[in-house]
């Protein structure tokens, strides 16, 4: 055991570096344990606790900064691949896209403390046309405060997280099954919620056929096009008569949407 926690100290700035960029590339590689476990080890002197931080912020800027050229390069593309993997793709897009609405470029610095936000934001900011200067500048400070505050806890709790080290080295087996259980029982609970939300949302698909002999009528619905206004600069094109209201635009807009006809709602 004593071998292992050595072994940490020599290696844990190249451990940390390494399980940040592969966790904000996207991996289900958990990284945060490396963060605290490194910090603890710092109250003694080594690893060093600037070069943590520092390689930990390094890390989850190298793994946004691919995400952010990607967006830049394919677009909406990007973000319904990523929202489609999500474990909540039904309101992925449009929450990613409230969070920029209200908070702008600021978001990039809170999107490390968000699960998932941390690797949609970086590509929503690239098909956004945000310069790349500002872009750097902001996810810079997010990935600093980020790493700072867990490395931080780490070291300030050092003998805390130094005990919980030592006890998951010594029942290796055990500690991972425990996280292992846990971990399905938190999926399985997202996967029932998703199930439930969608049971709750259900609406009748209609095919392209359906909507042109729909739209033929003397009195045809109204096509509603809830689409994002970034993805309308992408794809201006959209329904003949279609109505557009972005989804952040509703509560303003509400009272353009007539009462006495259907709806045929448009998303993407």
């Amino acid at each position: 055991m004593n071998d292992s926690i050595d072994f940490l100290r020599e290696n844990g700035t190249t451990i940390v570096f390494f399980a940040v960029l592969f966790e904000q590339m996207g991996l289900p590689i958990p990284c945060t344990p490396w963060l605290l476990a490194a910090g603890a080890l710092a109250h003694s002197g080594r690893p060093s606790l600037l070069a943590v931080v520092g390689l930990g912020a390094l890390g989850a800027a190298l793994g946004h900064l691919g995400w952010f050229f990607a967006g830049r390069r394919w677009g909406y593309g990007v973000l319904r691949f990523l929202c489609r993997i999500s474990i909540e793709p039904d309101t992925c897009v449009q929450r990613t896209q409230g969070t920029f609405d209200r908070f702008g470029g600021g978001a990039l610095v809170a999107a490390p403390f968000i699960p998932g936000l941390t690797t949609i934001a970086p590509p929503l900011a690239g098909l956004s046309g945000m310069p790349l200067w500002r872009y750097l500048a902001l996810d810079a400070l997010g990935d600093l405060l980020w790493a700072s505050t867990f490395v931080g806890l780490g070291y300030a709790f050092g003998d805390q997280v130094t005990w919980a080290l030592r006890v998951a080295l010594r029942y290796g087996s055990s500690v991972l099954g425990v996280a292992l259980g846990l971990f399905g029982l938190w999926m399985l609970f997202k996967l029932l919620q998703r199930a439930r939300v969608r049971r709750k949302l259900h609406v009748d698909r209609i095919r392209p056929a359906e909507l042109k002999e729909m739209l033929g009528r003397p009195s045809p619905p109204l096509v509603l096009d809830l689409r994002h206004r970034r993805e309308l600069v992408e794809d201006p094109h959209t329904l003949p008569g279609a109505l557009q209201v972005s989804p952040s635009e509703l509560p303003s807009r509400h009272k353009e949407i007539p009462r006495d006809r259907e709806l045929i709602l448009f998303c993407s």
